[in-house]
């Protein structure tokens, strides 16, 4: 992202067509969305580039159990 030089950027180290999680993880998918939403708000700064913190296939402990 820093060599293509996007407006903003938000990143998720996932493989390429799978950028929401794993299939079925609905919880990660909903979570990664809204940060993503919430990332909206908060880059305001044009060329900020982010990097989410989900590893594929690990549990994510920060994650609502009442989601």
């Amino acid at each position: 992202m820093a060599h293509i030089k996007p407006p903003r950027a938000l990143i998720v180290k996932f493989a390429r067509g799978s950028m929401f999680g794993e299939p079925g993880n609905v919880k990660r998918q909903r979570r990664i969305i809204m940060d993503a939403l919430e990332a909206l708000k908060t880059m305001t700064e044009p060329g900020t580039i982010r990097e989410l913190p989900y590893q594929w296939k690990r549990p994510d402990p920060e994650i609502d159990k009442s989601l």
